[in-house]
């Protein structure tokens, strides 16, 4: 019996995670837009874009039911039929592509430079910073960061600390980033689980070290 292979109108299903690939070239294609495109079009809407982001940055997206639409929509390529949510409330891969995106959008507010940076985490720039700045604050903001018992506070923390490196023009990757908020916001109902979160939490704390040890480093060859 031959089979007949599907019509292009057919839709197919997707299983292979694409939450971090996807927040990825998101973030890419709008810096791109915003920074380097020639075409006004597209720039602008670019720029319309972070800006919707940012109006959703201080309300949970529980409460802002078109947030995640608008979010869904624009991710590129979409998140898989096993990181979609199912219920009425967001899947974490849904609500880790929604504050890296918020977070990039705010990181990208009247930006001259990349804050998308690919292969650099993100704790690994706030150590830079760290070395570079002559403020006592960032250290213990990253601290608290790290010790947060609860999304929210964690998120304010990650805020103002991006808030600090747009200041700066130091960028990172937002695909690693958004696959390390779903890893830390992920119920922690098994052990597995929680040693996942663990992990990451250590790989920040270390990241920040190493970020910080290397950039200073530099600093003094210089």
């Amino acid at each position: 019996m031959t089979k007949t292979p599907p019509s292009a109108d057919t839709p197919t299903t997707q299983t292979r995670p694409t939450l971090r690939p996807a927040v990825a070239r998101t973030a890419n294609e709008l810096q791109f837009a915003i920074l380097h495109s020639p075409n006004h079009a597209k720039s602008a809407q670019a720029r319309a874009t972070l800006a919707t982001l940012r109006k959703y940055a201080s309300v949970p997206l529980k409460d802002q039911p078109l947030a995640l639409e608008e979010v869904l929509l624009i991710l590129q390529p979409s998140l898989s039929d096993n990181e979609l949510g199912k219920s009425n409330a967001p899947s974490p891969s849904e609500a880790a592509a929604f504050n890296a995106l918020v977070m990039f959008g705010i990181h990208m507010q009247s930006a001259t430079t990349d804050a998308h940076v690919e292969g650099q985490s993100f704790a690994r720039a706030c150590g830079r910073f760290f070395a570079q700045s002559e403020s006592q604050s960032t250290k213990p903001r990253f601290d608290a960061m790290l010790v947060s018992r609860d999304e929210a506070s964690r998120l304010i923390h990650i805020r103002s600390l991006i808030t600090l490196l747009r200041g700066a023009k130091i960028g990172f990757d937002y695909g690693q980033f958004a696959q390390d908020l779903r890893t830390l916001n992920v119920r922690t109902s098994t052990q597995a689980e929680q040693n996942r979160r663990q992990g990451v939490l250590l790989r920040w704390g270390r990241d920040f070290a190493t970020g910080a040890f290397s950039k200073s480093t530099q600093s003094t060859k210089s």
